[in-house]
């Protein structure tokens, strides 16, 4: 039987896409060899969109254990280089921050300038649109002139100057999670919870990072919907962090409901900018409450805080003083907007044509929302992708959204809608009336 033994140990040395996509389709677990000639050939191109869709369709369906999960964050960061800031002569910690998707999250994009403000160095690697939440990369990009691709000479300065600074994959790092997630936001695998952990850890080890603050979300408008699905990705992103040797911390935050008062790209730009320089008083308790758990946590977790109540403190000073909104203007002018911006946004922002009032069909008090649906309906309003190559309407979203327990009336509006044609705005409105319950009852 020498032939046969030959030609078995032949077979295991071939491994076609279409055998490795096969194998994972029909239930087997996938070797870290497997693996890693895969995202090779994502890297070379060898590999097609379409065999990228096949095999993230089939981990969705039947599973991506945890050998598999970093299998693939191995293989992802091989694709580039890993950052290194212990020659970057800085005088503090550099921090990981993370806020998992969801509908309306601005987290990240607070987070950053006020762990700068308080001593530390954010370099953000952060998501685009994924599919019905939202990325920070594409909020950030809807202000004229940022630019999410600088160089990495520019990306080193910039956190350097302002203490954080915000960028995407590019063809020197994990190259290969660009193709992956642009392919999964349009072929409905983003809610795969491993993999969604695959490319935040790839990005957080390129980043150079050893400690990581991650901020999970669970309701209908994030991708963990239970409290228990969401402390199970916590768990995973742990074993994550062991075998690389990133030290982990966690925050957790309610998705049934949104976080603030804006939805879409550029609205949400606007209600983080007013967030930073607003007076306290001014400031949407929810969100504020959101940012201090996150930035606490990381303080903690470096060293720049030994209480929660000092932590507490820094924060609030950050903001108070002007600093953490200091630091933003920083980041978003080393990244090519102009200083102006800081003075008065609004030029530098898109305007939908239309904004109008969103009335629901009878009086009552909000009961709840799915904030899943709402964040489909901006997709289909332009604010996402729906295929690859789709330029993104960035004025599109709704603002002052209303919360549960808040009255409302056919002269009360639930939000107003931004759209830039009368069409997409009948639309727009019949979804949100659509995704929003009401009750007789106070909730």
């Amino acid at each position: 039987m020498p032939f046969l033994h030959e030609l078995s140990n032949i077979g295991c040395l071939i491994m076609l896409p279409q055998e490795i996509i096969g194998k994972k389709r029909d239930g087997k677990k996938l070797t870290s060899e497997e693996i890693e000639e895969f995202v090779r050939g994502i890297d070379d191109w060898s590999v097609s969109d379409g065999q990228i869709a096949a095999l993230t369709m089939a981990m969705l369906i039947n599973g991506t254990d945890t050998d598999e999960m970093i299998g693939f964050i191995n293989a992802i960061v091989d694709t580039g280089m890993v950052l290194d800031w212990s020659a970057a002569d800085l005088d503090g910690p550099v921090v990981g921050l993370c806020a998992m998707p969801g509908v309306g999250d601005k987290l990240e994009i607070l987070s950053a300038p006020i762990m700068a403000a308080c001593g530390a160095y954010a370099p953000m690697m952060c998501e685009r649109m994924l599919y019905h939440t939202g990325g920070s990369l594409d909020k950030l990009e809807s202000i004229r002139g940022f630019t999410s691709r600088p160089s990495l000479s520019r990306f080193r300065k910039t956190l350097r100057n302002a203490g954080c600074a915000f960028m995407s994959p590019t063809d020197q790092i994990i190259p290969a999670d660009s193709r992956i997630q642009g392919i999964r936001d349009v072929t409905a695998t983003v809610n795969s919870v491993p993999m969604l952990i695959m490319s935040m850890m790839a990005k957080k080890i390129a980043s150079g990072l050893k400690t990581l603050a991650v901020d999970i979300k669970s309701g209908s408008g994030a991708f963990t919907e239970t409290i228990e699905a969401a402390r199970n990705c916590a768990e995973k992103i742990k074993e994550a962090g062991k075998a690389f040797e990133i030290e982990t911390a966690f925050t957790y935050s309610d998705m049934d409901r949104i976080i603030g008062s804006n939805i879409g790209n550029a609205l949400e730009i606007q209600e983080s900018w007013s967030y930073l320089t607003c007076s306290p008083k001014q400031r949407d308790a929810e969100l504020h409450e959101e940012v201090v758990r996150l930035c606490s946590a990381s303080l903690l977790q470096n060293g720049l805080a030994s209480t929660a109540e000092e932590a507490k403190e820094k924060i609030e000073t950050a903001l108070s003083s002007g600093s953490a909104a200091e630091h933003f203007g920083k980041m978003l002018c080393e990244q090519g907007v102009s200083p102006g911006f800081t003075e008065n946004p609004a030029p530098y922002l898109p305007t939908a044509q239309i904004i109008r009032p969103v009335y629901p069909d009878r009086e009552g008090y909000v009961e709840g929302m799915n904030l899943r649906w709402i964040g489909l309906a901006v997709i289909q309003m332009g604010g996402g992708h729906l295929y690859l190559e789709q330029k993104i309407d960035y004025a599109a979203g709704y603002t002052n959204m209303c919360k549960p327990g808040m009255y409302v009336s056919p002269r009360i509006p639930l939000a107003f809608v931004h759209a830039n044609d009368a069409e997409t705005a009948d639309r727009a409105a019949v979804h949100l009336k659509g995704a929003v319950r009401i009750s007789e009852q106070p909730a």
